[in-house]
């Protein structure tokens, strides 16, 4: 860690870590306020609750990108951080898509992939870590976090405003999402594999 960063710095990625932690119960009980659909074609009136839900969601969700921004920029990553950082946002958006699958906002099969997809990547990324294989995140991945994030918002805040319906942007989003998620899985899969038949 950089001791030459002033000491408030030091301790801001971590502090947005914990920011993001703690608004998850907020954002469970708001989403749970969301009433049950039955599609997409399913108009609802605007709910001050799914509105709140979505900005403080989006709010938590914009943390994880400055967490590590500011942690890399100023060079004051800790074990800490990078243990905890990836948690919070696992933790974050799982909740939420438990939610939005109750609420019938999404197909539980999508939530399934998606969450499947992120703990085989861990998985990957632990062995490949014990044979001292780098796997670097590709902007792939980030990209796919940036569906993820709006197709969450877009599904919890639901109701349209005028022509622009937040339903429909949002499943349009998690389904860019399962695309990129996939695709990006098979990229790491094939860095894994790549890596090992170079050693033999």
């Amino acid at each position: 860690m950089n001791q030459t960063v002033a000491p408030w710095l030091r301790r801001l990625p971590n502090q947005l870590t914990y920011l993001r932690i703690a608004c998850i119960p907020a954002v469970v009980a708001l989403m749970n306020q969301g009433q049950v659909v039955s599609g997409l074609s399913d108009p609802l009136p605007w709910s001050r609750t799914d509105i709140a839900a979505g900005i403080l969601f989006a709010i938590a969700a914009t943390t994880d990108f400055f967490d590590g921004w500011i942690a890399r920029k100023y060079g004051v990553e800790s074990i800490l951080g990078k243990l905890l950082d990836p948690l919070a946002d696992k933790l974050l958006v799982v909740s939420a898509l438990v939610i939005l699958v109750e609420k019938h906002r999404l197909a539980g099969w999508v939530a399934v992939l998606l969450i499947v997809r992120d703990l085989g990547i861990n998985a990957i990324r632990l062995a490949a870590y014990e044979d001292n294989i780098m796997i670097s995140s590709s902007w792939l991945g980030k990209t796919k976090t940036l569906f993820l994030d709006v197709g969450i918002v877009g599904l919890t805040v639901w109701s349209t405003w005028g022509f622009f319906s937040f339903a429909w942007w949002g499943m349009l989003s998690m389904w860019l999402a399962l695309v990129v998620s996939l695709w990006s899985a098979g990229e790491y899969v094939w860095g894994y594999a790549s890596e090992l038949k170079k050693r033999g």
